[in-house]
């Protein structure tokens, strides 16, 4: 995914991607699978108890941007 600006990762925003969209009809992958997938691995991140470093840079750029 290509973004000009910064802004958080969201389902609605992932799967608005043309990329993301070709390669799930590829594969035929639902969007509920899609969805159970990704809850499934939030939970497992959420569940290790630390934050996950991905999504610790995004928040520090994603800040750093509006300043």
């Amino acid at each position: 995914m290509c973004h000009e600006t910064a802004r958080p990762l969201t389902f609605e925003s992932l799967l608005s991607d043309p990329l993301t969209r070709l390669v799930m009809d590829a594969d035929g992958v639902t969007l509920d699978e899609f969805a159970a997938i990704m809850r499934a691995a939030s939970d497992a991140v959420a569940a290790r108890g630390r934050p996950c470093v991905m999504r610790a840079f995004a928040m520090q750029l994603a800040t750093s941007a509006r300043a």
